[in-house]
């Protein structure tokens, strides 16, 4: 083997053009891997690795420090975006150094792939026979077994269902829904045009429906807004509700966006579900997916992607009510140093 040399840069740094155009020269054109792009996230991010092998690059990732992370009560680094050719050699020599950095500064467990948070892309799809949906993240199917024969282990499972049926109960829609507004329940669509202001107020409701989501770390509300406002153009506000409370403060929210990778036929996406902690509106995730499905036959959608659900989520009972059957497993991996 030609010998192997570890090259660490940053964006915008003279090298970092190693890093980022790898990619293309494992993937075609005009792969599904390029849908969102190549960049690590900046925030968390300590470094990124490339590792060259007589001056040709064949492997990549990003290393990140969350001090906010807990697993198990160990101190937890992740590492992210990462890259390799199909070569265990390669990607062992790659894994070691991610697990020598994590040594060098304290960390006893290392988290991938995950880019620093659960707010960035993480995890990988355990397998790649059915295409991608809009948001999805998408690579090769050989990294999780080059993970696995490092010596990574699965610490989460995911899933993702598919429903073509497209049932829902009207007259439940609208029994619940008076109840809710009589207990001070007001419902609403995103207001695209005020998008930032609405953003700012979601990252907030988010960091307390979610606080105790497994791996959770907070995210500022102006990391949230840079997040998602590209995402303008794909919106539709009659598919993203919104219920609060009389106060105006934001009680549940689903969040839910066509996916614009299907070409044969009319999907949606059901990327978010979430009700406050303390909430006084039990049930209301329920009506909401009802509310949904309602909307998404009336615009003449044909079927919907329950997306990204972790295995022991309540949301997976809740989509299986609504007959979606398993479509995508996804995995997140774990190393014990």
């Amino acid at each position: 083997m030609s010998e192997l040399n570890i090259i660490r840069t940053r964006p915008g740094e003279y090298q970092y053009s190693l890093f980022n155009e790898f990619p293309k020269s494992i993937y075609s054109d005009g792969s599904q891997r390029f849908t969102l792009g190549n960049d690590p996230a900046d925030s968390l991010l300590e470094g990124c690795y490339v590792l060259q092998q007589g001056g040709t690059v064949v492997g990549r990732f990003a290393f990140y420090e969350n001090p906010q992370l807990i697993y198990n009560e160990e101190k937890v680094c992740t590492i992210g975006s990462f890259e390799c050719i199909n070569d265990p050699q390669v990607s062992s020599h790659l894994l070691s150094h991610a697990i020598y950095l994590a040594k060098s500064k304290g960390y006893t467990f290392v988290i991938g792939p995950m880019e620093g948070s659960t707010w960035n892309n993480y995890r990988f799809s355990d397998h790649n026979e059915h295409p991608i949906f809009f948001m999805e993240p998408y690579h090769h199917d050989y990294y999780p077994e080059l993970f696995k024969k490092f010596g990574f282990k699965p610490i989460s499972n995911y899933i993702s269902n598919l429903d073509t049926d497209l049932k829902f109960e009207e007259d439940k829609i609208s029994k619940f829904e008076q109840l809710y507004k009589q207990k001070g329940a007001r419902f609403r669509n995103l207001d695209l045009s005020n998008l930032e202001m609405e953003l700012l107020k979601i990252a907030r409701f988010n960091n307390d429906a979610f606080s105790k989501n497994f791996l959770f770390t907070p995210i500022t509300e102006d990391e949230f807004v840079a997040k998602y406002l590209p995402y303008r153009k794909f919106l539709n506000p009659e598919l993203i509700w919104i219920v609060e409370d009389e106060k105006d403060e934001i009680q549940a929210l689903s969040f839910s966006i066509k996916d614009y990778l299907n070409t044969t036929n009319n999907s949606l996406i059901i990327k978010s579900l979430a009700r406050r902690s303390n909430s006084p509106y039990r049930g209301i995730g329920s009506y909401l997916v009802h509310k949904t499905y309602q909307l998404a036959k009336e615009q003449g959608y044909q079927s919907i992607v329950h997306a990204l659900m972790i295995n022991d989520n309540a949301s997976v009972s809740l989509s299986q009510k609504y007959d979606g059957t398993d479509y995508k497993s996804y995995s997140l991996y774990g190393y014990k140093l």
